[in-house]
């Protein structure tokens, strides 16, 4: 059986500090790109492609730092932003 890791304050404060920082970053490129694409896609398809772009890129980054979101270490950031994506674009069209 594994050993477990013990919970340091160290580990706590760096791993909420990247979760926030993570987030706020995962908010900013969403917003960016939808922005971006707005331009040039109706509103529908701008902002569910914008967060799908956002997560895959806020996720590629935050793996290349060496912090992974919690629950997707294995897990690939463009599938990561294609569920995203596929998510908006789902419920946007279900609350329709």
């Amino acid at each position: 059986m594994a050993r477990r890791k013990k919970w340091k304050p160290a580990n706590l404060i760096k791993r909420a500090f990247f979760f926030i920082v993570g987030s706020l970053l995962i908010g900013l490129l969403i917003v960016v790109f939808e922005k971006l694409l707005a331009l040039h896609l109706p509103k529908h398809f701008s902002v569910s492609i914008g967060v799908g772009l956002g997560v895959a890129v806020g996720v590629a980054v935050m793996k290349a730092v060496k912090q992974p979101p919690l629950f997707m270490k294995s897990v690939s950031p463009w599938v990561a932003g294609f569920c995203a994506g596929m998510g908006v674009h789902l419920a946007r069209f279900w609350l329709r």
